[in-house]
């Protein structure tokens, strides 16, 4: 699972509304806290943010985009916005330098339940070696067709650009 979450560097995570809709938001700075926690940084999260005001439980799915493996982590949450946890917390992601991006909060996940995820294009191959080999491939062309819509179309502007 650390070794998952630690190349994923990403996750999604899921939080109910104060009105009872879904709400999914990726989150880049997942990491391990301990044994029984994970966390991620409250960069630009306020819907996520309101939505653990309203209920304070959230579900995580952090997945290997090559090996297609990864787990679902769902349980309650603390979130600290100064103190220990958050100061810890900023170390942990910014190895000690300071802060890149303005970070309102650390969202720290107790988790109740763990499940692992894998794909069903297992089903296929003959182990993980083959997956990740499969996927290098077809990453590659997916880049190379991006690529191209960019070349016809432009980049996108920055939306934080000022």
């Amino acid at each position: 699972m650390r070794a998952v979450i630690q190349a994923a560097h990403l996750c999604f995570a899921a939080t109910v509304t104060p009105n009872g809709r879904p709400n999914l938001s990726p989150k880049g700075t997942i990491r391990v806290w301990d044994d029984t926690s994970l966390f991620f940084l409250d960069i630009a999260s306020p819907g996520t943010r309101a939505n653990l005001a309203a209920n304070p439980y959230m579900e995580m799915n952090v997945v290997d985009q090559l090996s297609r493996r990864g787990y679902r982590f769902a349980g309650r949450v603390d979130l600290h916005t100064e103190g220990r946890v958050f100061n810890d917390a900023l170390h942990r992601v910014f190895a000690g330098a300071p802060a890149r991006y303005p970070v309102a909060g650390v969202v720290l996940l107790h988790i109740e339940s763990a499940a692992a995820l894998v794909s069903p294009g297992y089903a296929h191959i003959r182990d993980e070696a083959e997956m990740r080999a499969d996927w290098r491939k077809r990453r590659a062309a997916l880049d190379q067709d991006f690529e191209e819509f960019l070349a016809q179309q432009g980049p996108s502007p920055n939306p934080l650009a000022t």
